[in-house]
């Protein structure tokens, strides 16, 4: 009884023993760093885009698209020579050294028909100055559950699968791969844009400050925000499906009597926009600088169809409130100059005097909210009381010698200014003088 007694303490304290070392050595296996399989991913293309040279793509039962470069410029060489869309070029091409494979489905497949690969839904044909020099790309059908494509890659008899949205980024038409702007003269070439149509005539052009005016004439200022929104229309203005490959039966396409006009003229040349009948939700256009017969969205329409009051200035002013050196006023009382001198403003003629910095910034910012309520019809400017205007303001601002100059007049109830730019007067807002006048007063003479 005693020896089983002492067998059994024995047997419970090699369990402890046991388990001890057990907790001690699942410690330690935890401390250790996991040990992860890491897989390598295969590169669809193992070079840097710039080495490619130029590539094909043949399409089943279509006509295949050749793009080469040659100094520096993508262009399509075949079916037909035209400038090649550098955007959609390099964004092919970027998808073709930065994909990767997804799966190898079988090493020697013994029939290709299951995979759409026995006749490709396009094949892509790559030369390059690196190696490989040449690479061949199959493309199949899609897998069963859609979220992959079947690919054959380099000659390599495997066939593998690449992610399905692949195929929008590398199966691409003539249309898709062609420049499809439909204006080619760049926003910094263009100085002159004159545009009519039923109604209307826009014209719009540069002056020597590079300035937009627009000429109604006489000249006076655009708005520059609104004329900078009309370039950057006529930039990104595509084609969204080419009608004919030449300018044949003008009338058909309604060019003949156009919905819009624009011609634009610059540095790099002129080209004349034609735009004629509507076709479903887009037009038909002609460029003359271009051959083929194109649609455009129909907004091209609505933005130059605008009346041409709508892009003129309404500012009178442009200046920044801190950036003003000098402000000039002349009233029925006379006329006084306020500087900016360290900060500060003072009254130099007709005395000098300190004033209340707080107070000449208030009238400059009753002058910088001046804004044109409407345009009336042009007249005598005594008709504006403008023939001898009851105010006159000259702001100098900025690091140069920049000069603002307004005036104002009362005609009956109503209040008109013009700037010494701009000859033809525009009506301010019923209040708009009230807030200056009342500015002026609270500066002490």
């Amino acid at each position: 009884m005693r020896k089983k007694y002492n067998n059994t303490i024995i047997a419970a304290f090699v369990l402890i023993f046991l388990t001890g070392a057990y907790v001690l050595y699942s410690r330690h296996k935890s401390s250790e760093p996991a040990k992860t399989e890491t897989k390598t991913e295969e590169k669809l293309l193992t070079l840097a885009s710039s080495h490619i040279l130029s590539f094909t793509l043949a399409p089943r039962g279509g006509v295949a698209v050749t793009c080469a470069k040659a100094g520096g410029e993508w262009a399509i060489t075949a079916p037909k020579h035209l400038p090649a869309d550098s955007t959609a070029v390099t964004s092919l091409l970027d998808t073709l050294t930065s994909a990767t494979l997804s799966e190898v489905i079988e090493e020697n497949p013994k029939s290709l028909k299951d995979y759409g690969l026995d006749s490709p839904a396009e094949t892509l044909k790559i030369e390059t100055d690196s190696k490989p020099g040449q690479f061949e790309i199959k493309l199949g059908d899609e897998t069963p559950t859609g979220s992959s494509l079947y690919a054959q890659l380099g000659g390599s008899p495997r066939v593998v699968t690449l992610a399905a949205y692949l195929k929008t980024s590398l199966v691409k038409s003539l249309f898709d791969l062609r420049d499809k702007r439909a204006v080619t003269l760049g926003p910094a070439q263009i100085r002159k844009i004159v545009a009519e149509s039923k109604g209307h005539r826009l014209t719009l052009e540069k002056n020597p400050e590079g300035v937009w005016d627009l000429v109604l004439p006489p000249a006076v200022r655009a708005d520059k925000y609104a004329v900078e929104n009309l370039v950057d229309r006529l930039r990104d203005l595509q084609m969204q499906s080419i009608v004919a490959d030449e300018k044949k039966e003008a009338a058909k396409y309604g060019l003949n009597s156009p919905t819009l006009r624009i011609e634009v003229s610059g540095a790099g040349g002129s080209q004349t926009l034609l735009v004629g009948k509507k076709d479903g939700d887009r037009y038909d256009a002609i460029n003359s600088a271009l051959d083929p017969v194109f649609t455009l969205n129909g907004e091209i329409v609505t933005d130059f169809g605008k009346d041409p009051a709508d892009l003129r200035d309404k500012d009178l002013f442009s200046y920044s409130a801190f950036d003003v050196k000098q402000v000039s006023v002349t009233t029925p009382q006379g006329r006084r100059v306020f500087e900016k001198s360290s900060g500060k403003w003072n009254q130099t003629a007709p005395k000098t005097k300190a004033e209340p910095s707080g107070k000449v910034e208030a009238l400059l910012d009753r002058l910088r909210e001046l804004r044109a309520s409407s345009f009336p019809k042009p007249g005598g400017l005594a008709s504006f009381g403008l023939a001898k205007p009851a105010y006159q303001f000259e702001v100098h601002f900025g690091a140069g010698t920049q000069t603002e100059s307004v005036e104002i007049g009362r005609a009956g109830d109503k209040a008109f200014a013009r700037r010494s730019t701009d000859p033809l007067p525009c009506e301010l807002p019923k209040n708009a003088l009230d807030d200056i006048e009342k500015a002026l007063k609270d500066l002490p003479q």
